[in-house]
């Protein structure tokens, strides 16, 4: 009986702790399920975290050069404009001659003696130029184009039809032909002063008009190929920025450029 009674006890404590390490056993499982549940969940939400951060910042750096384009596309185009507007208003002072000629004329033919003189003033400095007695119209229209010191801002050279064209070189002077013999070249009284010739406001507004149209134009398929929002120069930075960041996010989870892969674009 006490042999028994002694192994009795001794299969039932031998049970007791089976089942008591088996509980432990299951708890302590339990309990790492849940850490490595929590951790994962941990994970996750940091990966989430930083893949937006990363996002937003592609999306800024997006924002930031397309913006800066535009503005630099708008301050071009407004220039250019401003520009063509300013040179559209005068054309420079052009005189033509009366008479035909061609390069190898002698000066002495058209009546010129030698030290005859034929001078072109542009309002601050004059061109004087005297004949040799031997030479020609071409020489005359190579002093006028030689650029000396002291010369006239102005060239020269002969037309379609043979007649000597004398033009400033910017839309601001005027031209004054004069010397004794200028009439022999075909400027003459009434034909030896001449100034910037205005354009008519029509033809200015009309070419202003055709300039601004194109500029529009550029800007407007420059604007759609690059962010694909239908925004203009003219339309406010909230609407600009709003617009680009969904085109932006659009084009970027489009090609599956999402998380950390973002960081790709820096």
């Amino acid at each position: 009986m006490t042999i028994g009674s002694v192994g009795n006890v001794s299969f039932y404590t031998q049970d007791q702790n089976y089942w008591n390490n088996a509980q432990a056993q299951s708890a302590a499982t339990s309990a790492d399920n849940s850490l490595i549940s929590v951790l994962g969940s941990a994970q996750t939400s940091l990966s989430k975290g930083l893949s937006k951060l990363a996002t937003q910042a592609a999306l800024t750096r997006t924002n930031n050069q397309i913006t800066s384009q535009l503005k630099s596309l708008e301050a071009s185009a407004t220039q250019a404009a401003s520009t063509s507007a300013a040179n559209a208003k005068t054309t420079p002072a052009t005189g033509t001659g009366t008479i035909p000629l061609t390069a190898s004329t002698p000066l002495s033919t058209l009546g010129i003696p030698p030290n005859g003189t034929i001078s072109v003033g542009d309002g601050t400095s004059t061109t004087v130029y005297s004949s040799t007695g031997s030479d020609t119209v071409a020489d005359l229209i190579g002093a006028i184009n030689s650029n000396a010191a002291g010369n006239a801002y102005a060239t020269a050279s002969l037309n379609g039809s043979g007649q000597l064209v004398i033009t400033a070189k910017n839309n601001t002077e005027t031209l004054s032909i004069g010397g004794v013999f200028a009439s022999d070249v075909g400027f003459g009284q009434k034909n030896n002063f001449f100034q910037p010739t205005k354009v008519s406001s029509t033809s200015s507004t009309t070419s202003t008009a055709s300039t601004s149209s194109t500029t529009a134009s550029t800007a407007s398929s420059s604007s759609t190929s690059k962010t694909a929002a239908k925004t203009t120069t003219k339309t406010d930075s909230t609407t600009v920025t709003s617009e680009i960041d969904s085109s932006a996010e659009t084009l970027l989870s489009g090609s599956g450029a999402t998380g950390l892969l973002v960081d790709m674009l820096a």
